[in-house]
């Protein structure tokens, strides 16, 4: 058999392994990985003090993630949930705030690649107390 050199050497072989090895990881994970929207996911409204949040619209999202197919099957929307932080607001009344893929708490395993709708509409009131 005649190998060219480069083939036949060390570091020829190590190419081709790098090269093979990167080959069948992107095809596994390809194959092994998908999305799954899960709906109504929750929101948590995190109120300035002195500051209550009355209601938000809509009160709960739905989110995109991916993960492989064990993680999707297992996520669920009770692991699931959005934080919009309104602890720096100083006034009351109707805040219109985004929700980014950031405010979605998740389990490790899984990465979030959607959010709908993308923003709410929160009713912050005065505390009485």
């Amino acid at each position: 058999m005649n190998f060219p050199q480069w083939l036949s050497s060390n570091n020829g072989l190590k190419v081709v392994a790098l090269i093979a090895a990167i080959f069948i990881w992107f095809f596994v994970r390809a194959l092994t990985s998908g999305t799954r929207t899960v709906e109504n996911v929750p929101l948590e409204i995190k109120a300035p003090v002195g500051m209550t949040a009355r209601y938000a619209i809509p009160h709960s999202v739905n989110v995109t993630v991916r993960g492989t197919t064990e993680d999707l099957r297992q996520a669920s929307r009770y692991e699931l949930f959005a934080v919009i932080d309104l602890e720096r607001e100083e006034r009351a009344g109707n805040i219109t705030t985004a929700i980014t893929l950031r405010d979605i708490r998740h389990p490790p395993r899984i990465q979030v690649v959607a959010v709908e709708p993308t923003n709410t509409v929160i009713r912050l009131e005065k505390s009485t107390q």
